[in-house]
């Protein structure tokens, strides 16, 4: 059974991936009305699939996880490689938004290498994913290699331009303003929010290395207007713990401590990739006591407190 092509479920996953972060959380649009199967015929992994791609653009990480892995075994057992390419890199994908950033890694790790094995081309998407996967686990060198190879295939304007977002925020970490910047070069202007706001990112974190921190503010005070108009949480979250340091830097402690609440709450509510939650609002408790704002202190201490609770955790969905 050969279903038609209408577009890659990469194409409704992608937006969703990452990297970051990583990247924006939003993917906009209902699910079209088929699966592009890419060649998949078995109609019992088709269907699997499908099932797979709606728990994911409903949000529903762990269920999507759990049916894309179903795949994936149907797909060993008949030993179908575009199967098995299909399912490993969709799972991969889904335990990134589910914060399994290990399992992640380990899925896109195994996919690719079972790629190279039969002889078949791996998916810069792929790349970006595992190299993701390896930046959320601390793993800078490697990520940083999966990056640049992901952005230097030249397959995909999108995944080019967040392997170079990946890229960025990997040399913001080392301090390498030069990498930086070539990074920030290299991400064209877009009126996508999702490709604006990472370029607004990166221009935030060159200010910080160049010590303009009110450069800083401005320009992660304008992503997170961009990630809260692309319905990314963990982005804006990020955008506004990022703020809150620049504001803190700038001399502005008060309105830090508003950013480092805003951050925490919306960390609490955006699960994994939104940030510590609790080290924002343990950041905005103790600024918000120090300028005089019981108030903001007295909240972002129940939060805190409230995440410290049994079966609630710190940026957990």
């Amino acid at each position: 059974m050969r279903l038609p092509r209408v577009r890659p479920v990469m194409a409704a996953t992608l937006v969703a991936i990452v990297v970051i972060v990583v990247l924006p959380g939003g993917c906009g649009g209902g699910p079209p009305a088929v699966t592009d199967t890419g060649g998949i015929e078995d109609a019992e992994t088709v269907s699997v699939l499908e099932t797979a791609r709606h728990a994911f653009l409903a949000g529903r990480y762990d269920q999507a996880a759990a049916a894309y892995a179903r795949a994936l075994d149907r797909a060993h057992a008949l030993d179908d490689v575009a199967a098995i390419a299909l399912a490993g890199q969709e799972l991969a994908i889904s335990d990134l938004r589910r914060g399994k950033a290990e399992d992640a890694a380990a899925a896109a790790a195994r996919t690719r290498s079972e790629l190279a094995r039969r002889g078949r081309s791996v998916s810069p998407a792929l790349t970006l994913v595992e190299a993701t996967a390896r930046y959320r686990l601390g793993q800078a060198q490697k990520a940083r290699q999966l990056a640049q190879e992901a952005a230097e295939s030249g397959e995909d304007a999108l995944v080019t331009a967040r392997a170079t977002y990946l890229i960025g925020l990997l040399a913001a970490d080392r301090g390498d303003r030069t990498a930086l910047r070539n990074a920030v070069e290299g991400l064209p202007a877009s009126e996508q929010p999702e490709l604006a706001a990472d370029r607004l990112a990166l221009t935030g974190r060159l200010a910080l290395l160049d010590g303009d921190a009110g450069a800083a503010l401005n320009a992660f005070t304008a992503e997170e207007r961009l990630r809260r108009a692309s319905g990314d949480e963990a982005g804006v979250a990020r955008a506004l713990n990022a703020a809150a340091q620049a504001a803190e830097k700038v001399g502005r402690p008060a309105e830090a401590a508003d950013l480092y609440f805003r951050a925490g709450r919306s960390a609490t509510q955006a699960g994994p990739g939104g940030g510590d939650a609790a080290a924002s609002l343990r950041r905005a408790e103790l600024l918000a006591r120090r300028t005089g704002q019981s108030g903001l202190a007295a909240e972002a201490g129940r939060l805190r407190l409230e995440l410290a609770r049994p079966g609630r955790a710190a940026g957990s969905e």
